[in-house]
């Protein structure tokens, strides 16, 4: 039982962490998506890998507007080129100044010669400012409405798991309690200064669980008050009879009907609220048994 309430309870930790990181994971994609415009910047999707090791394939990358006059050799741009207007990203390797404007030689870190046509500056989206790797993969992922369902699926599946476990876990816990807290002692007003010479005399029906109405003999056990009961002696007085007790009202459970009292007409009680007096019975009786165990021993 132990070992199942820790695997529940690890199995639980590791799919709330996995909720937080998905939500985590999809609010940096939405920042770098919605988020860097409302700031002036614009993300980019890394997709080769011309610019490997500084910028990985998959990457994410934010760029900044510049103006032509403040490129410089080194700054890694983004640009548009060509008629189809093709964006990539590299690194300023050279700068030439015209008479119709500044234009920029590139090269890519993992090429190893530079850009065989120059860029006019005019052409330059933007200086990188900062590179997430993989995070591109986040952005082409939210951009597809399969995608953002996809994420949305995943969430509510790992919300309804985390549901799932928290309840398990929290109906092992009682029986976690119960075994952790050890035998129960059936009478827990008795002296715990040794092993009393009177406990050997309870009856071991009287701990049993078993109500007292559905015992055999019940009848000899308890009787009325005022009547004797002896061993292997009948419920009466008569000649030869031994050494006879009487028992006190207090061991008889409140439904037995006691001769020469008035008792009012109940409603029958539930099968709960018997069972609770038959066990406050059973504790009262066991514990005037053990009060009395010298005088039973003597009569026996």
């Amino acid at each position: 039982m132990r070992i199942l309430a820790s695997a529940t309870t690890a199995l639980r930790r590791i799919v709330d962490l996995g909720l937080i990181v998905l939500v985590f994971v999809a609010l940096l994609g939405v920042a770098l998506g919605k988020g860097a415009p409302l700031v002036g910047r614009q993300s980019i999707v890394i997709g080769g890998g011309s610019m490997e090791p500084t910028i990985g394939l998959g990457a994410a990358i934010i760029v900044r507007p510049v103006a032509a006059a403040d490129l410089a050799v080194g700054d890694i741009v983004s640009m548009q080129v060509g008629d189809a207007r093709t964006t990539f990203t590299h690194r300023i390797v050279a700068v030439v100044d015209r008479a119709d404007g500044r234009w920029i030689r590139t090269k890519g870190d993992a090429n190893a010669e530079p850009d065989p046509t120059l860029v006019p500056a005019t052409d330059v989206i933007g200086r990188v400012e900062f590179a997430i790797p993989l995070a591109g993969y986040l952005l082409a992922l939210l951009s597809l409405p399969m995608g953002v369902m996809f994420v949305i699926g995943l969430a509510a599946t790992l919300l309804a798991m985390a549901w799932l476990l928290e309840s398990l876990e929290l109906d092992q816990r009682p029986a976690r309690r119960r075994a952790d807290a050890g035998p129960i002692d059936p009478l827990p007003n008795a002296p715990a200064t040794g092993p009393s010479p009177a406990r050997s005399v309870v009856d071991p029906e009287i701990l049993s669980g078993e109500p007292i109405a559905a015992r055999s003999g019940s009848a000899a056990t308890a009787a009325p008050p005022g009547t004797t009961s002896g061993p292997g002696r009948g419920t009466g007085p008569g000649p030869g009879a031994g050494p006879r007790r009487t028992f006190p009202v207090s061991l008889f459970a409140p439904s037995v009907a006691v001769p020469g009292t008035a008792s009012a007409p109940a409603a029958r009680p539930t099968v709960r609220v018997q069972l609770e007096r038959s066990r406050e019975v059973r504790r009262r009786r066991a514990r005037w048994l053990m009060g009395h165990g010298h005088d039973r021993r003597a009569a026996d």
